[in-house]
């Protein structure tokens, strides 16, 4: 199920969406304004969700920024993916759970950053 998240309350859900996945395996992925094949592109796969925030930029607008780290143990870096000029927030979520976070910027540009099945310990 999706439901589109109130600019007025982009802030807090977003605080609120941070504290609930912290450390889950991720997905991203960006979609081109035309929404085909060749503009699809997968920036990460299996990165933990490290941190989300939500900044105004006098130049670039509305700017979500979202930090990935690889597992401590692993010894990899980490990615931070910015959307600017954000339009539009959507949520995703099946059975209760958050399943993705849905990010549309001012050119149309989506970025998705799905959640991964996390691997039994």
């Amino acid at each position: 199920m999706r439901k589109n998240i109130e600019r007025l309350t982009w802030q807090s859900d977003l605080a609120a969406f941070d504290k609930r996945n912290n450390m889950r395996p991720t997905r991203l992925e960006v979609l081109g304004p035309a929404r085909e094949v060749e503009s699809d592109f997968w920036l990460e796969d299996g990165l933990l969700l490290a941190g989300i925030d939500l900044d105004t930029d006098e130049e670039r607008g509305t700017c979500i920024d979202i930090m990935l780290q690889a597992a401590p143990a692993s010894g990899k870096n980490h990615v931070t993916h910015t959307v600017a000029g954000v339009k539009r927030l959507g949520l995703e979520t099946t059975d209760g759970r958050d399943a993705a976070l849905v990010i549309e910027d001012g050119e149309g540009r989506i970025t998705i950053m799905r959640f991964e099945s996390e691997k039994p310990a």
